[in-house]
């Protein structure tokens, strides 16, 4: 054992000093002899007077000249070393016991110098820290280890206490601090990061420090795992072998802290890293599929990542196989959503959703319209959900990182563009068929939106996104509903035909009457109309100003202001959806850019709303859109081509001419019948057909007459005078049983509730509780179903007694859900149960 310098001899000796004018050095070795004389120096630093009597075969002498001095010093400011080498002799032979009994000895030995500094003078550690002399080898790991030493109860019996204490000596080993960073499963969890990393420099250290067969006495006392050969990495298989078999041979001390870890948002990457590695390892993909359980039961497995993948794979067959209702498989995923891996799966399983809720939807779509007016109504009302839930489909399968089978795109592609999207075009092209002019008796055209929806008492910020359809416009609707400051609304508006973008945003605007010169000329009221700038000085005769989406974003809360003040409303035109769908190459993120088109138009409202407080909205379209993500086949294409006497311009969807021939293939128009000052005439294929462009794209188009390309949104978004009245659901908490005689507590909460527009979701902690010691684990629980059916509003929580449970057996403890205000827990809803079981395992070694 190394000398300890003498420095810091000094300031061991200066404490002692406090309570004493003398101190009998004992140096047994004699390994000090020569640094004596720097020690005093160190300590005249300190007194006034520091005088080192050395022992050698005179300590009559030595003990005459000390009491002496004493006797001369009559201030009692001087201090004395009597510095003695040599064995210790039996104290009969001991000429100097009397000093050394009536004023203290100091021994430089560095265990014994610890056990002062540990503060476990006369606990009987000496044979610890002689076993593992090098791990406290600084001041600050001292230090450290004597705060979390002083955090134990004084009254800890010895045996128990080196345990504390070879457990801090471990955690120092693996440059652990803070408090409980000697307790078991923080050892644990530093070597599992370890091994994540390939790395052994925890687990050599345990070694390098004799610590290695203390920790694994320990896993074997606390855990149950024993092997004759322990590892990290056996010890990680095991838990997880044994949590995969629900836990048979290790103690509820290994499954609270396997619990604890996978709780730990901090450690989620570790614990992700290890279980990966175990069911490698473990050969679970194959245990499963040997002995398949049913999709109930996978739902409520949460040990490996793989079964997410086979869970996956199990709803998709149950969708293909039409075994399972759509409203069951919302279910399961809204109670698998609670399970670990769930993120890294999510779109996987939300496409599952969402292609159930289209198929569902499809099998009893029925075409039936009594009139145009009825088809819109019910297009608006009923069947536009199935574009939006084949939409929201494509954008989850997209990001689905290939856990989906092709089966399921295919099935669901199929039959929206066979069964769905044909039929509707179909039956509403027999509706079109019966009209003179393209007006609709009870469906307000978008022609008058300015005269008819836009005037209002109070200003107004109008919204015009090119291409967003009405089911995204009611998507809005749906989000804004939890704004805490508008209420919202929406009715279908007609487009003009042909429903292209010169036309719907020339339609929008203030007019008498429409010229339709050519694809990119519209006049109204003779003035020019294409482009921003057109529309702006058309605008601005009715007192509005017209700016940008991007531009509008960039003003200050200043600049905003003089721009709306100075104005009878504000006209903000926006394109993502038609930007990105009528380019071929970007035209597969149409479901994407319909979501970041929610997201910049939520955006444009908070930022009117928090500058200049608009508290009218007006969010409406210039036209929709047709899409799917396959290749139209050429059955889909018209083989008939337009013939007239002059073709002035032809897309996908329309053409514009003079002298066009009639063909069964087209509706043919007069531009009269359609609203305009022209001469030009129309041709609209009919139903879903395309005409064939080279170059052009084909999956998202525009400008024909089926109901998703003219039926466009008209969302009126109204702020209240104040916040609105909304509230959280309420939840009911009750427990499985009132005496719980297992190492679990099953807890059911009941979201009495469904969530809507004035009713939030509620995030609630739950947890077992007895004066205020935390006895269970915790679980963080977000309630928000929509459901209407309230046996899907019920969640079952699993939560697991830790060894501080032990002390409250026999005794009623609190079963708490605790609500989150600020990020602060705050006490929501109660009950109690009994604990009435043994405890086997939790003894509180490390």
């Amino acid at each position: 054992m190394s000398a300890v310098a003498p420095t810091r001899i000094a300031e061991l000796l200066a404490e002692r000093f406090d309570d004493t004018p003398v101190l009998v050095w004992r140096d047994t070795e004699g390994e000090y002899a020569a640094g004596v004389d720097a020690v005093a120096e160190a300590l005249a630093g300190q007194f006034e007077a520091v005088t080192v009597h050395r022992v050698s075969g005179d300590e009559f002498g030595v003990k005459f000249g000390l009491y002496a001095a004493l006797d001369a010093d009559a201030a009692g400011t001087a201090k004395h070393v009597v510095y003695r080498a040599g064995p210790r002799e039996a104290a009969r032979d001991n000429w100097l016991l009397d000093l050394e009994v009536g004023y203290g000895v100091f021994t430089a030995d560095t265990t014994a110098i610890l056990v002062h500094e540990l503060r476990l003078d006369g606990r009987k550690m000496e044979g610890v820290l002689d076993a593992h002399p090098r791990v406290l080898d600084s001041p600050a790991a001292v230090e450290a280890a004597r705060v979390t030493l002083a955090e134990l109860d004084a009254k800890l019996a010895p045996e128990l206490l080196a345990k504390h204490l070879r457990g801090i000596l471990s955690a120092t080993a693996l440059g652990l601090r803070g408090p409980g960073s000697h307790r078991l499963h923080r050892i644990v969890e530093a070597l599992f990061a370890d091994f994540v990393a390939d790395g052994t420099t925890g687990y050599d250290a345990l070694v390098e420090h004799g610590l290695d067969e203390f920790l694994w006495t320990g896993c074997t006392d606390i855990y149950g795992y024993a092997d004759r050969q322990p590892s990290v990495a056996g010890l990680a298989m095991w838990l997880f072998e044994q949590a995969w078999r629900d836990w048979p041979d290790a103690t509820n001390a290994a499954r609270f802290d396997f619990e604890r870890w996978r709780a730990d948002a901090g450690l989620r990457p570790v614990f992700t890293a290890l279980a990966e590695h175990a069911q490698s390892e473990l050969g679970i993909a194959e245990r499963v599929r040997g002995d398949y359980p049913s999709i109930e039961r996978l739902v409520e497995v949460d040990v490996f990542p793989i079964v997410d993948t086979i869970l996956v794979q199990a709803l998709t067959d149950a969708v293909l196989g039409n075994t399972v209702t759509a409203d069951r498989i919302a279910a399961l995923v809204r109670k698998r959503a609670l399970t670990t891996w769930f993120t890294g799966a999510e779109h996987a399983y939300r496409a599952i959703e969402t292609a159930a809720d289209c198929l569902a939807r499809i099998d009893v779509f029925t075409p039936a319209m009594a009139d145009p007016a009825d088809g819109v109504r019910r297009y608006s009302e009923q069947w536009c959900a199935t574009d939006r839930a084949y939409r929201t489909f494509l954008y989850h399968h997209d990001r689905a990182t290939g856990d989906l089978t092709a089966a399921l795109i295919t099935r669901v592609e199929h039959r929206y563009t066979t069964d769905f999207q044909r039929p509707l075009a179909d039956a509403w092209q027999q509706q079109v068929d019966t009209l003179k002019e393209w007006r609709i008796p009870g469906i307000t055209p978008l022609s008058a939106f300015a005269v008819q929806d836009l005037p209002a008492k109070a200003k107004t910020l109008v919204v015009i996104s090119d291409a967003f359809r009405y089911e995204v416009g009611l998507e809005l609707v749906d989000r804004m509903a939890d704004h805490q400051w508008f209420s919202a609304s929406i009715e279908p508006r007609l487009a003009p035909l042909p429903s292209f973008t010169q036309l719907g945003m020339a339609a929008s605007l203030p007019h008498k009457r429409l010229e339709l010169v050519d694809e990119n000329t519209v006049r109204a009221d003779g003035k020019p109309t294409a482009g921003l700038a057109n529309r702006a000085k058309v605008w601005a005769r009715a007192g509005f100003a017209a700016t940008g989406f991007e531009s509008v974003l960039r003003l200050n809360k200043e600049a905003l202001g003089e721009l709306w003040s100075a104005h009878a409303g504000v006209v903000v035109y926006h394109d993502t959806i038609d930007a990105t769908g009528d380019e071929p190459k970007t035209d597969l993120a149409t479901p994407e850019a319909c979501l970041r088109a929610l997201e910049d138009i939520t955006r444009l409202v908070n930022h009117f709303n928090s500058k200049v407080r608009a508290t009218r909205v007006l969010v409406t379209a210039d036209h929709g859109f047709l899409f799917q993500s396959s290749p139209v086949q050429d059955a889909g294409n018209l083989s008939a081509t337009a013939h007239g006497d002059d073709i002035v311009y032809q897309n996908r969807r329309f053409v514009l001419g003079r002298g066009l021939r009639a063909d069964p293939a087209f509706t043919k128009w007069r531009a009269d019948q359609l609203g305009y000052d022209s001469d030009l005439e129309v041709l609209i294929p009919r139903s879903l057909y395309r005409l064939k462009r080279p170059g052009a794209g084909s999956r998202f188009v525009h400008g024909g007459a089926a109901l998703p390309e003219v039926v466009v949104p008209l969302v009126e978004l109204r702020q209240t005078k104040r916040k609105k009245d909304t509230s959280e659901v309420e939840v009911e908490l009750a427990t499985s049983s009132q005496t719980v005689t297992s190492s679990t507590v099953l807890v059911t909460l009941t979201q009495k509730e469904a969530v809507t527009g004035a009713r939030r979701g509620r995030t609630l902690r739950v947890g077992v509780w007895a004066d205020g010691k935390e006895l269970s684990t915790v679980r963080t629980i977000e309630l928000d179903s929509r459901t209407e059916d309230i046996r899907e509003r019920v969640v079952t929580v699993e939560l697991m007694l830790g060894e501080e449970a032990q002390q409250y057996n026999g005794r009623t403890v609190q079963v708490r859900a605790d609500k989150m205000i600020g990020g602060t827990a705050v006490e929501y809803k109660t009950t109690t149960v009994t604990l009435q079981r043994g405890f086997g395992g939790f003894f509180d070694a490390l």
